[in-house]
């Protein structure tokens, strides 16, 4: 600990005196009080997870007494505004930093007894690691390599309203007790974060110190993130009242992005395919822009609408826009095969429709990708959790937060053959499925008319299909690996086994003749399990005259 002078916080005998009093009459919560009926579905805020974040330093033993007292009220507060689905989590700090209990379902009675238990001690200088508290549980940090005890290792729920609660009467000071603009940038870099991630960060302000600087800092993690900010005396008075504004701050809008021109926010709904979306477009330029090819090592910008409001909330919403991609094709698994373009800046929806931008520097090869675009925001959660290893196309329709635009222009010159990607992958990441491989056409046919259409699966798909006992329909095999789809509305090669974490890439080559001249077609590509598509392509095929 850094012994140099500054300002020491007061510790009024009588207010340790009147905190001890209190401390032998507080209740406690009794395990019976952990809800054990199923979640509600008609609650004030839905899904609820809640990390509370209070300082236990020696000068802050009325207001624990306050939070203690009214600990009955915040339990009930919690279970109602949750409907019974909830999660919390306990972190406190001094100048080192203690996870209590981790984020973990319906578990009152086992953060509730551990509020009991907190004792007002140490903390001898002004300022504590509050700042580096609240890094812990927005960012889910373990104790390796920091002064912390016990990791803090709990999912937030990308469905649930998310928050931190913020209780202490200190400068932040990070882990070396010393409080410097480094530490109130520090402060404010945490509430971006939070706000990233759709966390609300309210906090509690118990004015022991009286020393100047400390109630801006704690207004802006309010102001940053959308939670609410509360000064108490500096008897702690109110602290308790303070956590369950808190808890009812959970207001929802409704911002979505539609999945086909016909939608209306709901989710999930029937509309097919979900995987052409109209609210995503690369442009060469910040919009207003018109939409374009992106072109392999260059800049471009991936441009999403943002329709408000939808079914399930109302008025202007705040948060920003995560978009991603991976292989042309059909099924993804979400986290595993997306890879993060960027982020918006932070922007605020009014009603109506908003784009937003995001910056695409040096796009890689082959150029040829499907998009994924979510909008993050601490009043409009997710509508089911994305869960790790869980399909995107389900994520997709059960979410109005998220879209999937898998959507390839393709230029011909008759007689010039052009090749582009598929990729095939396995929606279950444990177990191998066997899935079959579609060729539609909602138009007038381009294959087994004015066009052909090639696919080339590759010696391992090719011979896995083998095995199968080749089964399609629509199709005839031209080749060692290549496989022609012959006409119709609708072709199919069937039984093709996809092992878990695979991703196969096939090539699709369409070739124009010159009857298709002056023409435009489209062909969708997709994958699927029995009845369940699995994502797809849409393949817009213009032919030059």
């Amino acid at each position: 600990m850094n012994t140099r002078s500054r300002p020491r916080r007061r510790r009024p005998l009588i207010a340790a005196l009147a905190f001890a009093a209190a401390a032998a009459f507080l209740p406690v919560v009794p395990a019976a009080a952990a809800p054990v009926g199923a979640p509600g579905t008609n609650s004030p805020c839905g899904p609820l997870d809640v990390t509370f974040v209070i300082d236990d330093t020696f000068s802050m033993g009325p207001a624990l007494a306050t939070i203690k007292s009214d600990l009955g009220s915040i339990a009930t507060a919690v279970q109602t505004a949750s409907g019974n689905d909830y999660q919390l989590g306990l972190v406190t700090f001094k100048d080192d930093v203690t996870v209590r209990t981790d984020l973990a379902p319906l578990n009152l009675a086992a953060v509730t007894p551990q509020i009991t238990a907190l004792a007002a001690t140490g903390g001898a200088n002004e300022p504590e690691a509050s700042d580096e508290a609240v890094n812990t549980a927005v960012n889910s940090l373990p104790a390796a390599g920091r002064p912390q005890t016990g990791d803090f290792s709990g999912t937030w729920r990308s469905n649930a309203t998310k928050m931190v609660i913020l209780v202490t009467d200190a400068h932040p000071g990070g882990f070396d007790d010393a409080f410097t603009a480094a530490d109130q940038a520090n402060a404010h870099q945490r509430a971006v974060e939070a706000a990233n991630k759709g966390i609300k960060v309210s906090s509690v302000y118990v004015q022991t110190t009286g020393l100047p600087g400390i109630a801006p800092i704690m207004q802006d993690y309010a102001t940053t993130t959308g939670g609410t900010y509360t000064a108490t005396p500096a008897g702690g008075a109110g602290a308790g009242a303070a956590i369950l504004d808190a808890l009812k701050n959970c207001r929802r809008t409704d911002v979505f992005i539609k999945d086909a021109p016909g939608d209306t926010g709901v989710a999930p709904h029937g509309l097919d395919p979900i995987w052409t979306s109209p609210d995503i477009k690369v442009c060469a330029t910040l919009p207003p822009c018109a939409a374009t090819t992106p072109v392999v090592g260059g800049t471009s910008y991936v441009v999403v609408t943002l329709n408000n409001p939808g079914p399930g909330g109302s008025g202007a919403s705040t948060g920003h826009v995560e978009v991603s991609y991976t292989a042309q094709g059909g099924a993804a698994l979400w986290p595993t095969d997306w890879t993060l373009i960027g982020s918006s800046p932070t922007v605020t929806v009014p009603a109506g429709t908003t784009e937003v931008a995001v910056k695409w520097p040096s796009v890689p090869g082959p150029g040829h990708f499907c998009l994924l675009a979510r909008w993050i925001s601490a009043t409009d959660p997710m509508t089911a959790p994305e869960l790790t290893g869980s399909n995107t196309l389900v994520n997709t329709r059960n979410n109005n937060n998220i879209a999937w635009h898998n959507v390839d222009t393709v230029q011909l010159t008759p007689g010039k053959p052009v090749t582009h990607p598929f990729t095939l992958g396995n929606p279950a990441p444990d177990r191998a499925t066997r899935t079959d491989l579609l060729l539609t056409q909602p138009g007038k046919p381009f294959a087994g008319g004015p066009g052909k259409v090639v696919i080339d699966l590759g010696k391992v798909l090719a011979e896995r299909w083998r095995q199968s006992g080749q089964k399609g329909f629509g199709v005839r095999q031209v080749g060692e690996t290549q496989v022609e789809f012959t006409g119709g509305k609708q072709a199919a090669l069937q039984g093709l086994l996809i092992q878990p974490g695979e991703r196969l890439e096939t090539a699709l080559t369409f070739t124009a003749t010159d009857a298709a001249a002056g023409t435009e077609f489209v062909v969708r590509v997709s994958q699927s399990a029995g009845d369940e598509d699995l994502g797809g392509v849409e393949f817009r095929l213009a032919t030059e005259r």
